[in-house]
């Protein structure tokens, strides 16, 4: 801290006095030695029109792919909107989107961990839960997951 005394010695900082305040204001370079610099380099640090280009068309890709992925948000959640209405049984005594005839009878059902409605083993996907065990959903809640 003792080398920062002010007007002490070459290569030390020294606080500029008025009259080279006054020829920075005239020469627009600014408070400090360094602010001509800067504004120099960012001069010259300008993008060219191929690097503009570049930028833009990355924007313009970069919304194509969000419009092309809310066009498939839109099938899926219309597809689901389709099976819910197709839905044709109970989920007790009937499978839920079939409506087969479930046990001793009819088919062998499973029961669907999200909506707890019983499906027939082809309407029903088993899949892996979180504690690594197998578990059953209906295909309506597979696809409201996804």
């Amino acid at each position: 801290m003792a080398d920062t005394i002010f007007g002490s010695g070459a290569g030390h900082w020294v606080c500029p006095n008025d009259r080279q305040l006054a020829l920075r204001a005239k020469l627009q370079t600014g408070w400090s030695v360094h602010t001509f610099q800067t504004e120099k380099q960012r001069k010259t640090q300008a993008l060219s029109p191929q690097e503009h280009e570049v930028i833009l068309e990355v924007i313009r890709k970069a919304e194509k792919l969000d419009i092309i992925e809310q066009q498939r948000i839109g099938r899926l959640v219309e597809r689901l909107e389709n099976m819910r209405k197709n839905a044709m049984g109970n989920g007790l005594s009937q499978c839920l989107l079939c409506g087969e005839l479930l046990g001793l009878l009819g088919s062998t059902s499973v029961f669907c961990q999200d909506c707890k409605k019983k499906v027939c083993t082809k309407c029903g996907i088993e899949t892996i839960g979180s504690q690594k065990r197998p578990l059953w959903l209906c295909k309506i809640c597979s696809e409201q997951r996804e």
